[in-house]
């Protein structure tokens, strides 16, 4: 295929130049040199990694699109649509047993745990402590409070 400069590639497959740039150092796009040195890169690398590329001529102004695809897919809408539809009710099916599944285990679990409660014993309601009796002190002396020195009183006697 043709080779186009770096600046056209952007252009062809819509990307900045600098995308292209990290694609070549990358290794995902392969870069050649023409006969003057400067760097190509060949349409059918831009096909490979980016798909379909845009070519514009400047005297028609319209848009032509490359494929790799050699034959035409040919898809009905009908026949997309009832796959899909069929894909649909399948899965909300499966949804549906998977329902019923977490339903039956909720089920068993609650039934195991009336199970597990009605076999443990009643605890009674806990005796209230006994409070100890408020006892009041009896003063038999009188005591007269002392003195004394603090140790950063250190200047005084």
């Amino acid at each position: 295929m043709a080779l186009v400069s770096i600046s056209e590639a952007a252009r062809l497959t819509g990307k900045s130049r600098k995308t292209i740039h990290t694609y070549v150092t990358s290794g995902k796009v392969t870069k050649v040199t023409d006969t003057q040195g400067r760097p190509k890169i060949d349409t059918s690398e831009l096909i490979r990694v980016f798909g379909d590329i845009k070519v514009t001529d400047s005297k028609q102004k319209s848009q032509c699109n490359f494929s790799q695809d050699v034959t035409p897919k040919i898809v009905t809408p009908a026949v997309t649509e009832n796959h899909q539809i069929e894909i649909l009710k399948k899965e909300v099916e499966m949804l549906r047993e998977l329902l019923a599944e977490k339903d039956k285990r909720n089920d068993d679990l609650k039934h195991a745990l009336m199970l597990i409660e009605s076999k443990l014993p009643k605890t009674p309601e806990p005796a209230p402590e006994p409070q100890p009796e408020k006892v009041t002190p009896t003063v038999t002396e009188t005591v007269t409070p002392v003195a004394t020195k603090k140790n950063w009183m250190f200047w005084k006697n």
